[in-house]
């Protein structure tokens, strides 16, 4: 009651203070249309993970922008086909598909995207609120609730005393949601029923980041696009569900993604790089670098056709150049594949691979359910030990891929997966069958393959077709390199270090 009081004559002081009222904006509609691939096996509806598109690092000048905004839009986008219709990793997409720079004259040119309505307005009460505009790059608590009181909600006249540092408090056209103290449901009224953060565009994180537009949803949280006024750049924060198991799930990634971080002080071996972690309003928040177009998206921008040679040289050598640096760190990535590999900036080659919610230490694996399917290794599938090799079939899924523009196996199911590696290699050898725990759903008691029919009626035989006839290349040294990377066995494929002397990669490699 006495909270209350103290709230309703804060109010009552704020109306006495200010004289302008700012009219309520309503909050954008969902206009990040999903997309998947243009083929007949691509049937399911769009998910959780985030395409990138075209976009990079801004700059901006120090004082926050007035409330003006421009408007353009993102894509989230990857097709469930692409993990077979199965639960897919946790993403840590941070792309952008549009360059957004703020001017010299202190306006920010702020990206207007795509949250869905029910994510802006699922709260019952907003409120708008004022874009700060100070001179310097940040004021404190004290002066902002003097200068900016009219433009916070109730619950912010309290929550901001915890940040000694005020950057940015929102713009007039974000629809902020009115945290109630007195009720705990749904984190006070911050989040929706499946613990996921109402995200505002315009409205501040941690009175530092602008919320430009949401890039990707998943079973993890989401990920936003943001301004920092504090360094002046462009950046994308992953916001983790408020949810016990995915917290405790961030925080494994987070510690990965710490080590990659600090083990690689010169940025040079081509893995995603974070910021600083924090935590807004009983979420975790992780801080990205933004990058921008992943390579699924290349592919579909290049209507599938596939790629040059010299062009799938230059990213194969810098998706070898990770895995190194990762069998360095004993790190198995357990999900690479199109979507998890950006280019830095718009219109070059240079990449990085992103990603590591699913990740483990080769002495620390706890998931057998790894991998998206197009990209899961023999060993997975069949429940077998695996190790920093299941990467490097993934690897040479993903550069036939690049190649053809379509899976070079892509199964329905995990029956269908394993027939299509079949039917390309052959059965696996016995060795391999020995050692793997879920040999009985895939072979009888006699190590025959269980054949079934797919859902077009085709049964994939074993041995039916050679590696060069499905990828139709001619080239040598790409199809020695393929078959060294895509072998049954794990101990015979063929590791970073040595594809990194393979002759097709070590010809013609030019820097990005």
């Amino acid at each position: 009651m006495q909270q209350q009081q103290q709230q309703a004559q804060q109010q009552q002081q704020t109306q006495q203070a200010h004289s302008k009222v700012l009219s309520h904006v309503s909050a954008a509609g969902d206009n990040a249309p999903s997309s998947s691939r243009a083929a007949s096996f691509r049937a399911a509806a769009a998910t959780g993970t985030a395409a990138g598109a075209v976009g990079g690092s801004g700059s901006a000048s120090t004082a926050a922008p007035p409330g003006a905004s421009s408007a353009a839009t993102t894509t989230t986008a990857a097709a469930a086909a692409r993990t077979g219709g199965e639960p897919s990793a946790w993403s840590s997409t941070v792309s952008s598909n549009s360059s957004s720079t703020c001017s010299t004259s202190s306006t920010a040119t702020a990206t207007s995207a795509a949250t869905s309505a029910s994510t802006a307005t699922s709260a019952s009460t907003t409120t708008s609120a004022a874009t700060v505009t100070w001179e310097s790059g940040y004021i404190t608590p004290a002066q902002a609730l003097s200068r900016y009181s009219e433009y916070m909600t109730p619950y912010e006249h309290s929550e901001v005393l915890e940040y000694p540092q005020v950057y940015f408090v929102g713009r007039s056209s974000a629809q902020k949601v009115s945290g109630n103290p007195h009720s705990s449901r749904n984190n006070f009224g911050y989040d929706d029923d499946r613990g996921d953060y109402n995200v505002v565009l315009h409205d501040h994180l941690t009175y530092r980041f602008e919320v430009l537009s949401v890039m990707g949803r998943g079973s993890f949280g989401q990920v936003v696009k943001v301004h920092d006024f504090k360094t002046n750049s462009m950046r994308a924060i992953k916001i983790i569900r408020n949810k016990k198991r995915f917290h405790q799930q961030a925080l494994v990634e987070l510690r990965v993604l710490q080590n990659i971080r600090d083990s690689d002080p010169e940025d040079s071996h081509n893995c995603v790089h974070i910021g600083e972690h924090f935590y807004f309003r009983n979420h975790l928040c992780i801080n990205f670098e933004l990058l921008s177009i992943n390579l699924y998206d290349f592919i579909k921008q290049n209507n599938f056709m596939g790629l040059n040679l010299g062009l799938i040289r230059r990213f194969a050598h810098q998706i070898l150049v990770s895995l190194r640096y990762m069998k360095q760190l004993r790190l198995i990535h357990c999900d690479l594949k199109p979507e998890n590999i950006l280019l830095r900036q718009p219109n070059r080659s240079a990449i990085k691979v992103i990603d590591f919610g699913s990740s483990c230490y080769v002495d620390e694996r706890i998931y057998t359910y790894i991998q998206s399917r197009f990209y899961r290794s023999p060993e997975v599938i069949l429940g077998a030990p695996y190790g920093t090799e299941i990467d490097m079939w993934s690897l040479g899924c993903i550069l036939a891929e690049l190649y053809t523009g379509y899976p070079l196996f892509p199964g329905e199911d995990e029956m269908e997966q394993l027939a299509c590696i079949m039917e390309i290699w052959g059965p696996p050898p016995k060795e391999l069958l020995e050692a793997a725990s879920r040999r009985k759903l895939f072979f009888d008691s006699a190590g025959n393959p269980r054949l079934q029919p797919n859902s077009q009626g085709r049964t994939r035989m074993p041995g039916s077709k050679t590696l060069q006839a499905v990828l139709k290349c001619s080239d040598p040294g790409f199809l020695d390199l393929m078959e060294k990377l895509l072998r049954w066995d794990p101990a015979t494929r063929i590791t970073p270090e040595q594809a990194l002397q393979h002759v097709w990669i070590m010809d013609q490699n030019p820097s990005p």
